[in-house]
Parts: structure tokens; C-alpha cells; sequence
């Protein structure tokens, strides 16, 4: 937020988004798709910091359920940011319109790769690592050391993050009925599907102090039907002890070994 705020931009858009849409299945079940605790509160957690005092009008911070559709949040949009922003309500739909379809566009690209990269791991029966956890904890470099890639360029690991897999098509009632937190029902999507493929194993990676995971984890194993790898990251340690805890996994899980000698 400081960092953005040096380069003299004139807002920064933090919203407070409150849950995620979900498929017609899982609607019609009642489930709720709340973020965690730490999401849905970050923006009032900037405002309250003293440093931001002077600060504090450039901080955008609408409300947002993206679990009641687009006109909902186009209206949420239009209330919070139309009088202050001077954007009129048809500025406004363009823009939501615009946003809905460009994402729209990329997760059918991520589904499309996914459903590629599975197909060539079922054909070649090579072993992969499913990457399960929260965005911020699985793509941002500098919070996991960088893990991720690590895995691939130095032990020619097939990595395969949990938002390539169909995970919205997946059913986790029999493994937790009731899982309100949606990146918490995801990740246990992704261990079921890493349950039908003997070849696929799971390295969950989490954050220090991260209330809802310390209790989605209890149900991993459970949903994968096989031992995963939690690798928790506290943003000051460096990659040995993450490496020696992945070098570890990956000889149990016959990656590191080699193939079996053929007499000549």
C-alpha cells in the first residue's frame, strides 16, 4: 500500500470482498463461499494503521459479493465508487461487463492447459505435484521462497497448481459437508482429484498463523486418500529447511529414485 501510494497514483482499490460465486450445483445446496476473516477485514485494517492517516481517503474499499452475480456487483460497484469516482452507471457497466469477460476468457485458457496437462500425465504415466492452498501463498514468489519453481528446475518436477484442475465440478460433501470457506472447499476439490490418479500427490502450501487452514488441513489426507506435504511459510525463513521437507517428500513418492536397472 506504501509502496503504491510513493508512485504518487491517485487510489488504490482494495475491496472488501466478502464471498465468491460459485457453480449452479453448489448454489443450489446452500453452501456458503465466504473468504477468510483476514480478506474480507484487510482494507479496514489499512485505514487503521496510524502511518495511513493521511492517507486514508485514497483508499477505495467497496463492499463486493461476487456470489450474487454480476448485476450485483455492478450495482455495489455503481453505489460505492459512481459519486466519488464520476463514473456514470453506464461507464460503470461497461467497465464490469469488460472485467467479467476478460476473466472469463483467462480461467477457460488455465481450464484448457489444465485439462492438457492431465491428459499427457495420464498418458505417460509420469508423476506430478498438485500445488494446492490460497493464491497469495502459491504464486507469489517471495512469500513461498520460490518453491514451486524450484520443484521444476531442479528436480524436473511436473507441477500442476489446484486452479488448473476442475475443481468447481468436484463434490467434497462426503469429506467435510459444510466447508463455508470457498478457497477451503477448493483446496479439498483438488485432493479429490489427485485421489483418482495414483500419480498425482499433494503439497499444500500455507501461511503462519492462517485460522481457517490450520483445520481445512485435518481433511486433506482424508480427500486425497494418500499423505500429503504442508509446507507452512512465515516470511522470514529461507528456502534449506523448505527444500530438505521437499527432498524428503519426493524420495518417499519414488520422484528422486532411479528407474530400475536392466541386465544386458
Amino acid at each position: 500500500m506504501q509502496e503504491l501510494l510513493n508512485q504518487g497514483v491517485d487510489y488504490v482499490l482494495v475491496p472488501n470482498i466478502m464471498n465468491y460465486e460459485v457453480p449452479a450445483w453448489i448454489e443450489a445446496g446452500n453452501r456458503e463461499s465466504h473468504l477468510c476473516p483476514w480478506n474480507q477485514t484487510l482494507p479496514y485494517v489499512l485505514r487503521a494503521v496510524p502511518q495511513m492517516e493521511d492517507t486514508r481517503d485514497k483508499i477505495l474499499n467497496p463492499t463486493i459479493h461476487f456470489r450474487y452475480g454480476r448485476r450485483h456487483v455492478e450495482r455495489e460497484l455503481a453505489q460505492a465508487l459512481g459519486t466519488r469516482l464520476k463514473i456514470s452507471p453506464r461507464a460503470n457497466s461497461r467497465a464490469v461487463t469488460a472485467a467479467y469477460a476478460a476473466q472469463d476468457a483467462f480461467q477457460q485458457a488455465v481450464a484448457e492447459l489444465g485439462a492438457s496437462a492431465l491428459a499427457q500425465l495420464e498418458a505417460t504415466g509420469e508423476p506430478a505435484l498438485v500445488l494446492v492452498g490460497r493464491p497469495y501463498n502459491l504464486y507469489d514468489r517471495s512469500v513461498n521462497c520460490d518453491i514451486p519453481r524450484k520443484l521444476r528446475t531442479l528436480y524436473g518436477v511436473n507441477v500442476l497448481p489446484m486452479d488448473f484442475l476442475p475443481v468447481e465440478e468436484e463434490d467434497i460433501g462426503d469429506v467435510n459437508p459444510n466447508m463455508y470457506w470457498n478457497s477451503g472447499r477448493r483446496i479439498l476439490a483438488a485432493a479429490r482429484i489427485a485421489r483418482r490418479h495414483p500419480n498425482l500427490h499433494v503439497i499444500y502450501v500455507s501461511n503462519f498463523k492462517c485460522g481457517p487452514d490450520s483445520y481445512i488441513k485435518s481433511f486433506l489426507d482424508q480427500a486425497a486418500g494418500k499423505p500429503s506435504l504442508i509446507l507452512q511459510f512465515d516470511g522470514h525463513a529461507n528456502d534449506a529447511g523448505f527444500i530438505t521437507r521437499c527432498e524428503a517428500y519426493l524420495d518417499s513418492k519414488g520422484f528422486l529414485r532411479c528407474p530400475t536397472a536392466v541386465a544386458i
